[in-house]
C-alpha cells in the first residue's frame, strides 16, 4: 500500500505527501513490504534471501533533516536447511568427504535459555517438531547432523554443508544450544541470517539530481546503512541510470500493476482510511467492496 500520486512534478511536495507515505508504510503488510525489496532497482534482495520484515517510521537521522520516511528492516538470508542429504552425497563417498573437509569452531546458538525460547530458536532455523524434539532430547555425547544449502553475494546456491547440534539441558529447566559446521571452503557467516537496515526515501518534486543524491547519501550514512531505496512517481530515465550507478534502489510508483483501492468503495468502517477518495492505498488486505 504506497500513494499512487505520491511525486507529482507538477507542485511541491507537501508535509501532507510525507504524512501519507509514513502511514501507508505503517499500515502495509509484510507482501508489500517485502516487494520493496524484491521490486525495486536494482533489487535489494532475492524473495528467497528475505526471512523476517519489519518497518519502522519517524525515525530520525542525525542532522535531524526529515531525509527519510522510514527504515525497513529485514533478515538477510545466507543458508537454509535442506530437505535431506545432497544427491551427490548419497553416490559417492569422497563427496562427502569433500564438502565436510573444514570444521569451524563451536558456536553457541542460545546459552541457558528456557524450553520456549529454545524452541523458537530451532523453528526460526526451518527445523519441524520431530527434529526441535530430537535435537532438545539429545544425550550429553550426542549430535544431530543436519544438511544446509547456502547462498552466494548474487543469491545463487552455493555448496551444501553439514551442521551438528547438540544441546545441553540443565537441571532448572534451561537449554544451551551448540553447533558446529562441516564445509568444503568457505564457512557460513551465521546461524541463518543477518539483520540489515534499508532506509526508505521519497522523491520530493523538483528536487534537483544533486541535492537528491546528497541527501539519500547523508541518510544511508547517518543510519549506518549499506542500500537504501528511493521511492519516485516520475524519474527521467538518466536520472534512473545516475541513481542506480550510485548505488540507489528505485521503487517506482507508477507502474501500471499499482491500481489503486477506491476505499470510498469499501465496507471496512473500522478503517482510518474508510471513505476517503484521496486515500493513499494501493493494495489492502481488509478492503472490503461495497455490493
Amino acid at each position: 500500500m504506497l500513494p499512487a500520486d505520491l511525486m507529482r512534478r507538477s507542485g511541491l511536495a507537501t508535509e501532507l505527501d510525507r504524512d501519507r507515505v509514513q502511514l501507508a508504510l505503517a499500515i502495509a503488510d509484510e507482501g508489500m513490504v517485502r516487494s520493496l525489496l524484491t521490486d525495486c532497482q536494482p533489487a535489494i534482495a532475492r524473495s528467497h534471501q528475505i526471512g523476517h520484515v519489519r518497518v519502522e517510521v519517524g525515525v530520525p537521522t542525525a542532522d535531524g533533516a526529515n531525509a527519510i520516511a522510514g527504515v525497513l528492516e529485514y533478515e538477510h538470508v545466507s543458508c537454509v536447511l535442506t530437505g535431506g542429504e545432497p544427491d551427490a552425497v548419497k553416490e559417492s563417498v569422497s563427496a562427502y568427504q569433500h564438502l565436510t573437509r573444514c570444521q569451524s569452531e563451536l558456536q553457541t546458538l542460545a546459552w541457558r535459555v528456557n524450553l520456549s525460547e529454545a524452541i523458537a530458536l530451532l523453528r526460526h532455523g526451518g527445523f519441524d517438531e520431530s527434529h526441535i524434539q530430537r535435537i532438545l532430547q539429545l544425550p550429553w555425547d550426542g549430535w544431530h547432523r543436519t544438511w544446509w544449502d547456502t547462498f552466494d553475494a548474487q543469491g545463487e546456491l552455493g555448496l551444501p554443508f553439514q551442521r551438528w547440534f547438540r544441546t545441553r539441558c540443565y537441571g532448572d529447566g534451561t537449554y544451551t544450544l551448540q553447533y558446529r559446521d562441516h564445509y568444503a571452503q568457505d564457512a557460513p557467516p551465521c546461524f541463518r541470517g543477518v539483520w540489515r537496515r534499508v532506509p526508505l526515501a521519497i522523491a520530493a518534486a523538483e528536487e534537483g539530481f544533486g541535492t537528491l543524491l546528497t541527501r539519500l547519501r547523508a541518510a544511508r550514512q547517518s543510519l549506518n546503512a549499506e542500500q537504501i531505496v528511493l521511492l519516485a512517481s516520475t524519474l527521467t530515465d538518466l536520472e534512473q541510470e545516475g541513481l542506480m550507478r550510485q548505488g540507489v534502489s528505485l521503487y517506482l510508483l507508477r507502474s501500471p500493476a499499482l491500481s489503486p483501492v477506491a476505499c470510498t468503495r469499501c465496507l471496512h468502517h473500522a478503517c482510518p482510511m474508510h471513505g476517503h477518495a484521496d486515500a493513499p492505498v494501493l493494495q489492502c488486505r481488509n478492503f472490503q467492496p461495497a455490493e
